[in-house]
Order: C-alpha cells, then structure tokens, then sequence
C-alpha cells in the first residue's frame, strides 16, 4: 500500500529554503514565539517535514508545490486537484516517527481529501535522496468520522488508523488544478 518517493538533493535544498522561507514569515508575527517547541518539535524543522511530505506528494503526482509565503498559515490545503475526475482540496500530514494513524487536528479539518506521508532518515541538508512513504489517504469524511484523541500537546486530533487509510491512487488519475 505505501509509495516510496526519492526526493533529490536539489529539491531537499529547495525544501530547506522555503522552510526557512516560511518560519521567517511566522517569525514577523507579533504573536509568535520562534523559542517554542510546540509538539515537541523546532518550528523550522516543523515547516520542513510538512515540505518533504508535500514535496514527495508533488513529485509522485507530477504536481507543482505551493511556494507562496503565507503570513502564518496555508489553510490547511496543499494542492488544488482532481484525482478520478473528483476536484479536491489536498493536506499532506508527514510524520518522522512511524506512523500508527492519519492526524487531523480538530480545528484543522478544512481539505477534502488527506495523504498520510512518512519522513525516514535525519533531518539536514544532504547530497542523497531522501526517502518519503506516502502511506494511504483519506477523506474529509474518514477523518470527521475517525476517533477523536487528546494529543500529548493538549489539543484534540481526528485520528484515522493507518489500517483504515486508503491506498494512494495512481499518478496517473491526479492532475493540478
């Protein structure tokens, strides 16, 4: 069920520039404190994984990623596109741990359809590929009608077990909007 997807050095160089990009953006907020580790991970590193999931999303669908800068959030949608002629909004979630189920944080769920993507490996800048597993996707559906968990970080996600994703659908049948 899940899709391996090489994202290439370049492209990894691209990924930590608009992280820094966008955590920069976030930084000019006057509410924004840079210093905290929400969800136990660095606010840069954060941006970054979500990225390489996005990236290896748009790389195995031969889509183009968004890099406009937001002033603080894109939404909760990654892609404008059409998968089996259904148009659909698009949130890749990427974990670096093993996943054991698709997080949606309660007041986050604002797509149609969502990928679940696994980073591996560090994360640094490299001169090798680095490996993202799309694990299994799911719908706006799924997600509103999946178990709803108090996180260790003290809010509420939907959380679709990794048993219950669907399959990620063939290249072929998505296409930018």
């Amino acid at each position: 069920m899940p899709v391996s997807v090489n994202i290439p050095p370049r492209l990894i160089r691209t990924v930590y520039r608009m992280a820094s990009d966008r955590n920069q953006s976030f930084e000019e907020r006057d509410d924004w404190d840079n210093q905290a580790r929400k969800w136990g991970v660095e606010p840069e590193d954060r941006h970054v994984i979500g990225l390489m999931g996005e990236m290896a999303f748009a790389i195995y669908a031969d889509l183009e990623i968004d890099a406009e800068i937001m002033r603080w959030s894109d939404g909760g949608v990654d892609f404008d596109v059409s998968i089996d002629g259904i148009e659909r909004t698009v949130d890749v979630k990427t974990s670096r741990k093993e996943p054991y189920a698709l997080p949606v944080k309660e007041w986050r769920v604002d797509s149609e359809y969502y990928v679940l993507a696994h980073l591996e490996g560090a994360l640094e800048p490299s001169l090798e590929d680095v490996m993202v597993n799309l694990v299994g996707t799911a719908t706006k559906e799924m997600v509103l009608d999946a178990e709803r968990k108090k996180s260790n970080f003290d809010h509420y996600n939907y959380e679709v077990p990794v048993s219950s994703l669907n399959p990620i659908p063939d290249p072929e049948s998505i296409f930018g909007m």
